[in-house]
């Protein structure tokens, strides 16, 4: 359904898009920027691009996938903006909504945040492209969603999602000398 669809003037419009995308936003956001800062200045760039096409919006996907769309190449361009600047761009290392609830025994706990620590590291590594199937990935999008936003084929996300789990548990095992699940 396109946003023209929905019977609503232009900031009716905007702000139900915002109360059902603003935290999956904000997530995305911080999987790009090294600091909080950098990630509410991405957040707040995102919102205005979002606000500047709302009637651009055509319907031919999903409205969230078109938010994603936006996101994600606000991103890469808030990126590029600060690597001219010759700022270290990294993801944050610690993403509040993957932290480790405090449930079972403290040896459990601390399991569960090394892997969330090595999970964070391995996702620094990766180039911005893989970072972005792995944050949308997370976000739950289907193949077909990240292809819409990506600009890839369906074929070539599940092969390169396929491909990044089995870097992160190859990494894992040759980390904890073959043992260990992650």
């Amino acid at each position: 359904m396109g946003v023209q669809s929905l019977g609503m003037d232009k900031e009716k419009q905007y702000l139900e898009l915002l109360k059902e995308n603003s935290n999956r936003i904000y997530r995305i956001c911080c999987r790009y920027m090294n600091d909080r800062e950098s990630c509410k200045d991405a957040y707040q760039e995102v919102l205005i691009n979002v606000w500047n096409n709302l009637a651009r919006f055509r319907g031919d996907a999903k409205i969230s996938t078109w938010i994603y769309r936006i996101t994600v190449n606000t991103c890469l361009m808030f990126i590029k903006t600060i690597k001219k600047t010759n700022e270290n761009v990294e993801v944050l290392s610690n993403i509040d909504h993957l932290t480790i609830p405090d449930t079972g025994t403290s040896e459990q706990h601390s399991e569960d945040e090394e892997r969330l620590s090595f999970f964070n590291n391995f996702i620094q590594q990766l180039c911005l492209s893989d970072r972005t199937l792995v944050s949308l990935y997370l976000e739950e999008l289907s193949t077909m969603e990240i292809a819409e936003v990506t600009g890839l084929s369906e074929a070539n996300v599940r092969v390169r999602i396929h491909r990044i789990k089995e870097q992160i548990k190859k990494d894992w095992k040759e980390k904890h000398h073959g043992t260990g699940r992650f």
